[in-house]
């Protein structure tokens, strides 16, 4: 569990072959079985070519484990983020949140999936609540700790999620998934110049010095150079459109970039796949601030529908 909180692609899928290490030792470890569900969702949301086969193995996890004990706080945990970003039934997702945090109110586990699906129904007061308190009970953990900044930043408020982004890095600046969150806190209140300095520093984290990648940086750095922001948002875009590149671009991020951009067919196309796709993220449309700027067009009330977040 230490290596799938990590929260790279490559520590998920070892964190998967440890878990099922554990599962030969002990086949009847109902814990390792909620933590496998775990560790196939978090595999399934980096992408990739797999999400139906992830998902499955995830719900088999599941099962499994509460076939195993029916009130392990974990496995309803696991269900409880199965429902919200896989199935869409976000009714039966808060059941699972709130058996999880009843059968263990000392879970930080519980308690920091209860606050990603209070954000994603925009109950941003009772989210940050909840993750505060998976924070008391586990300050350690940079995933609590980073979605703090997550849920300030969905709530808009993007000073204060600023601030907290900074204290994670600052506590281990390998955790790479912050610099993301910090770079559009930062683009939200318009601070371009602070924003593409960390987008940078998270390059220079993220990738190897390789030829390739010292061209996609300078690429990166002349697009900035020459259009500010706007350069920044089209060279991404460039890199999304590029295929050997897009499958580690989640579409609902496609769409993202181009509702930034004022392209709203591309976003709603890219929103479209999202769906298609099953992707996690798609959890988050009504909350996300990429998306403010395509809210007033029917196709969004629309698409709301049909994920089930009315």
């Amino acid at each position: 569990m230490h290596i799938l909180g990590k929260r790279t692609p490559a520590d998920a899928k070892k964190a998967v072959e440890v878990l099922e290490q554990s599962l030969r030792l002990d086949p009847n470890y109902a814990q390792a079985w909620a933590g496998l569900a775990q560790a196939h969702r978090t595999v399934r949301n980096f992408g990739g070519s797999n999400r139906q086969e992830e998902s499955q193995k995830s719900i088999e996890a599941i099962n499994k484990a509460l076939a195993l004990d029916k009130n392990l706080a974990d496995a309803h945990c696991a269900l409880c983020a199965d429902k919200m970003s896989y199935e869409w039934d976000f009714d039966g997702a808060e059941r699972e949140c709130k058996r999880a945090t009843e059968l263990d109110p000392n879970s930080s586990q519980a308690h920091s999936a209860y606050s990603r699906y209070l954000n994603c129904r925009g109950r941003f007061d009772e989210g940050i609540a909840e993750i505060k308190t998976a924070i008391d009970l586990e300050p350690a953990s940079l995933v609590n700790q980073r979605d703090y900044g997550v849920s300030l930043y969905y709530a808009r408020r993007y000073a204060d999620a600023v601030t907290q982004l900074k204290r994670v890095i600052a506590m281990d600046e390998k955790f790479d998934t912050a610099y993301n969150w910090l770079v559009v806190a930062l683009e939200m209140q318009g601070k371009y110049p602070e924003a593409f300095e960390w987008f940078m520093k998270g390059r220079a984290r993220n990738f190897p010095a390789s030829q390739t990648e010292q061209e996609i940086t300078q690429a990166y750095q002349a697009a900035y150079q020459t259009s500010g922001w706007q350069g920044m948002l089209f060279e991404q875009i460039r890199r999304f459109e590029d295929q050997t590149d897009k499958p580690d671009i989640p579409d609902f991020q496609g769409a993202v970039l181009y509702a930034k951009v004022g392209n709203k067919n591309k976003a709603f196309e890219c929103l479209e796949k999202s769906y298609q796709t099953r992707e996690a993220w798609m959890s988050l449309l009504q909350v996300d601030p990429g998306l403010d700027s395509v809210r007033d067009d029917p196709r969004f009330d629309e698409l709301v529908k049909r994920v089930g977040l009315e």
